[in-house]
């Protein structure tokens, strides 16, 4: 699925869009949090199953029916857009609906693409490495990084009954803020297969539209 950088821009630029939000760190930190139990001890990618309210197909990373992931995060937000965190529930619902795009526009084809290939390891670690360097690549070139993270730190943490633990939300946070994008060497994406500055431009574009338009 989506990697840090990428759930951070699209969840910025929806800050245009969603005017009711008024703290707009919360909101950031949110569009994060469904990802923090891989900071949880003994980390199983069952507990992604839990964290993105989906129940969509055999194991998590096989979607076999999207609507019905979309529609369970639908449900999640009206049954919760006026609990007293609303902003950072807002912010886990982009972020869940960012997945389910993803598995439609990036994942689900590259699957389709190279589950048959002879050289399916070669493929699948290729991409990996394009994953996370492209959202490397995102936060040293989008103009929007700086106040991300400005924003990020004045964030208050929260976790989601039943979907995450706060003190791993905790953990994410200083995580992100300190180490993941400290230090890093600079990234040159020109000439990805996988993941392109073009697909993930598009990307971001596409999830903004919809996922503006979905939540109200």
């Amino acid at each position: 699925m989506a990697y840090s950088m990428v759930h951070l821009e699209i969840a910025y630029r929806l800050l245009d869009k969603f005017d009711w939000i008024r703290n707009r760190g919360d909101f950031l930190l949110g569009a994060l949090a469904p990802d923090a139990v891989h900071f949880q001890e003994n980390y199983h990618y069952h507990l992604k199953e839990r964290s993105h309210v989906w129940d969509c197909g055999p194991r998590w990373g096989i979607t076999t029916d999207p609507e019905k992931w979309k529609r369970n995060i639908l449900r999640f937000w009206e049954a919760s857009k006026n609990a007293s965190n609303k902003d950072f529930i807002a912010g886990y619902c982009v972020h869940l609906l960012t997945d389910v795009m993803n598995g439609i526009i990036i994942w689900g084809p590259f699957q389709e693409a190279n589950i048959k290939g002879t050289d399916v390891e070669s493929a699948y670690h290729i991409y990996g490495k394009e994953a996370y360097e492209s959202d490397q690549w995102l936060f040293q070139n989008s103009e929007n990084s700086k106040e991300i993270m400005l924003l990020l730190e004045s964030a208050k943490v929260y976790g989601v009954e039943g979907c995450i633990e706060k003190e791993y939300v905790k953990r994410q946070k200083e995580f992100i803020l300190m180490e993941n994008y400290a230090g890093k060497e600079q990234y040159d994406i020109s000439g990805f297969q996988y993941c392109t500055e073009k697909i993930l431009r598009d990307f971001i574009e596409e999830c903004v539209k919809m996922i503006g338009e979905a939540i109200q």
